[in-house]
């Protein structure tokens, strides 16, 4: 152990730029209590290092608990950092141990004002990325997490019950992400509130009725559902709740709903109005069925066209009426380009975070032409921290300092060979459309007019030949090199530089064995043989304890075959890769080669599968966009990316899926590889998420062609399959669809009065009518 002044003096000898992040914690973690006032004052660099020790903390978990000697030099008054929002989250991330539970009850227990007043802040502060009350929890072993320590001290009474349930609600109304809302309705539940406390906690548990998150709404109607409940006050705060998106929620508000029905006859079928509007048919028909023994068939009327086809039908049995007919939505209006810009308006966009591969192309375009704007870089270098984003490729670019692009060697290659060259030129690899293609009019135009092509960018430029107008070219200009001439349909010839042709092979005949290159041995995939790419998915279970209880969760993990097998060099991205690119390069990968969109995708599949778990990486939205506008094949690899979108644990990536599913299939993936690539993940994915987000697509014809396909592959007892047969059933209701015989036949396999079951029987009834 160590005392102030032997901190300093051996941190004295370390530079400046290493008395950060791990070396001062650990110097400063030998820190002996109580700690004696040094006999030297601290030196300024001691105290900005503490201070930036709490920012550390505050954004990284250590998993040990390097906060105390922070505490120990504050409440010692050696160096006293800002109780601020920092403060609290260093104090959440490193007051204790993720494996000892010691530390963090110790530290509570003998410090007053952090029991007083510094450890209520935790419920007011919500944390991000490691740091948070949640993420600490999730990986500390039990016994030794937050929830833990509030229960003992609660227990044993070093902190107050009533103050800290009430702070649990507190925090549960503030507008903290569903992740991190879930610490506080799990320490409330394990502290089993008892009907009286409850019951003075009504209150505020009928004002989270109407919070932003799912979870937190279920969590206090479950609740109010076992005190009772003023009448007046629980009609005014319950609406919002009957929307959210899980039923048992809604299903439950309705059943307290009908229990003011008969004091309250008015009240009750104006809210239980509201719940026509959710999109499950459970909970629409227990609205209606509410409101037609209330006799208020004027409520629904209203709100018929909201109702699932086959709930309209029973509203049309009841109440005797009819639904209009659906009007087709109005086709989507062609996406918006950008006026021609400057170069500097080009950057400053570029610098601010656009990611259009148009637009980088250009900017790439008058780098190397030397018409890049100088008056950036001050903003340039600002961004250049952003590490793996296209924003800091620009500013290095901007700079003339070497960017950081993991996972995307080709593109990285093309950068670094523009910023060597010796002088402005003219880039060969500048496409002449959006979707990335590249006119063999123009290229041919500009590479006689270029002296020595640089090597990267005569291979990007040959990759994006379009199809049309290469007879032309190569008419046009007879003294082309032999490579080039074979990419434009011309005669084989001797083969020197291996990535020239095969840039050539891949752009002349795209998905096709080319036996020029496989007789001189350049026989890998994406080389002289076309790549065949196959998804296989093996299971990994991983058995936890959770509480007392051990549960076991399965990890699928995808993997890539590739036939036949090879090497990957930089110069040929024909060949897939193990990882896709950093961040927001994404877009501007998958426009490398336009005529094959499954080389990109395939190593997009495994992190879109983590997005299922939460586990998302920011690049679910361009991995959708840069497929919908590729302008070539899409097959297994996109089905297998789509399917994996479609039950992603993020709402709006399921719904970005669900355009992306109307738009692609049938026309660009057919319906067969789509329900194959879903019959794949089946294991992996959650049932009820892909209905939800089938039944968010404008195309009820794509829906029934999928489902069809996709349900006779599944085994009866498949968790979820009612879900889907569910959405099978309003779907084909809504079109009046019949189910084909191969469907059928699979519908009359169920047994038993499951729900799976009843559906199927129900879609059975216009087939047998």
């Amino acid at each position: 152990m160590a005392s102030v002044d032997e901190i300093v003096a051996a941190l004295a000898d370390v530079p400046a730029t290493e008395r950060v992040g791990w070396r001062f914690a650990d110097q400063l973690s030998w820190l002996t209590e109580p700690v004696q006032p040094p006999e030297q004052p601290v030196p300024d660099w001691f105290v900005r290092g503490v201070e930036r020790l709490v920012g550390w903390l505050a954004t990284t978990w250590p998993q040990r608990p390097l906060f105390h000697p922070i505490r120990a030099l504050d409440r010692a008054g050696i160096v006293t950092p800002p109780h601020d929002d920092a403060y609290i989250l260093a104090l959440v991330s490193a007051l204790g141990d993720r494996g000892d539970a010691a530390y963090r009850l110790d530290a509570i227990r003998g410090d007053d004002e952090l029991r007083d007043e510094l450890i209520w802040r935790v419920f007011e502060v919500e944390g991000g990325g490691e740091v948070s009350l949640t993420n600490v929890d999730k990986f500390s072993t039990p016994g030794s997490k937050w929830a833990d320590a509030f229960r003992t001290l609660v227990t044993e009474g070093t902190l107050p019950r009533d103050r800290v349930l009430t702070s649990c609600l507190a925090a549960l109304g503030r507008d903290f992400s569903a992740y991190r809302a879930g610490f506080f309705s799990q320490l409330y539940d394990s502290l089993a509130p008892t009907p009286a406390e409850l019951t003075a906690m009504r209150p505020r548990l009928l004002r989270l009725l109407a919070s932003t998150v799912p979870a937190t709404v279920g969590f206090a109607t479950r609740h109010l559902a076992t005190i009772e409940l003023d009448d007046d006050a629980f009609l005014d705060a319950c609406p919002p709740a009957l929307v959210v998106p899980a039923k048992n929620t809604p299903l439950t508000i309705l059943r307290l709903v009908t229990a003011t029905a008969s004091r309250r006859p008015e009240r009750a079928a104006e809210v239980a109005a509201v719940a026509l509007e959710h999109r499950h048919r459970d909970v629409q028909m227990a609205a209606l069925t509410l409101l037609r023994d209330l006799g208020a068939g004027e409520l629904v009327a209203g709100r018929l066209d909201l109702l699932e086809p086959s709930v309209a039908q029973q509203a049309g049995a009841w109440f005797g009426l009819t639904r209009d007919e659906e009007q087709p939505l109005p086709s989507a209006l062609p996406p918006s380009r950008p006026a021609d810009r400057t170069p500097g308006e080009r950057a400053a966009a570029l610098l601010a975070g656009e990611t259009d591969p148009w637009e980088i192309e250009q900017f790439l375009a008058e780098v190397a032409a030397g018409r890049a704007t100088q008056e950036l870089r001050r903003p340039a270098r600002r961004v250049l921290e952003h590490h793996g984003q296209m924003r800091h490729v620009v500013a290095a670019l901007l700079l003339d300092e070497k960017p950081e692009l993991h996972h995307a060697d080709f593109l990285a290659a093309r950068i670094d060979e523009i910023q060597r060259r010796p002088g402005p030129c003219t880039l060969l690899a500048t496409p002449t459309d959006r979707a990335g293609w590249l006119d063999p009019a123009e290229f041919v135009r500009r590479l006689t007019a270029t002296g020595e092509p640089m090597r990267y960018d005569l291979i990007a430029a040959m990759l994006r030949l379009h199809p049309d107008g290469r007879a032309d070219a190569l008419r046009a200009a007879p003294n082309l090199p032999p490579a080039v001439r074979y990419a434009l349909g011309g005669e084989p010839a001797e083969i020197d530089d291996h990535a020239l042709w095969v840039a050539a092979a891949r752009t002349r005949a795209p998905l096709d064995d080319d036996a020029h290159l496989i007789a001189a041995g350049l026989t890998g995939a994406g080389e002289g043989h076309a790549a065949r790419l196959t998804l296989r998915l093996t299971a990994d279970p991983h058995r936890y304890q959770d509480g007392t209880t051990w549960r076991t969760f399965v990890n699928w993990e995808p993997h890539i075959d590739v036939e036949p097998r090879g090497v990957r060099h930089p110069d040929r991205p024909t060949v897939p890769t193990e990882y896709g690119p950093d961040w927001d390069v994404i877009r501007w990968q998958a426009q490398i080669w336009p005529h094959d969109a499954e080389t990109f995708l395939a190593p997009e599949i495994s992190p879109m599968m983590f997005a299922a778990h939460g586990e998302s990486d920011g690049r679910a939205p361009a991995r959708l966009d840069a497929m919908l506008v590729h302008p070539g094949r899409l097959g297994p690899m996109a089905a297998a990316v789509l399917a994996a979108a479609l039950t992603a644990h993020d709402g709006a990536t399921r719904l970005q899926a669900a355009e992306a599913l109307t738009t692609l299939v049938p026309h660009r993936i057919p319906v067969a590889t789509m329900a194959d690539a879903m019959v794949l993940l089946a294991g992996h994915a959650t049932a009820t998420r892909w209905a939800s987000a089938l039944r968010n697509t404008s195309n009820p014809h794509t829906v029934i062609a999928v489902l069809n396909t996709l349900l006779p592959q599944l085994p009866y007892d498949h968790r979820g399959l009612h879900a889907l047969v569910g959405a099978l059933l309003e779907e084909s209701l809504r079109i009046s669809a019949v189910p084909p015989e191969a469907l059928c036949s699979w519908l009359r396999g169920f047994t038993g009065s499951s729900k799976a079951a009843r559906t199927a029987r129900e879609l059975l009834k216009p087939a047998s009518e």
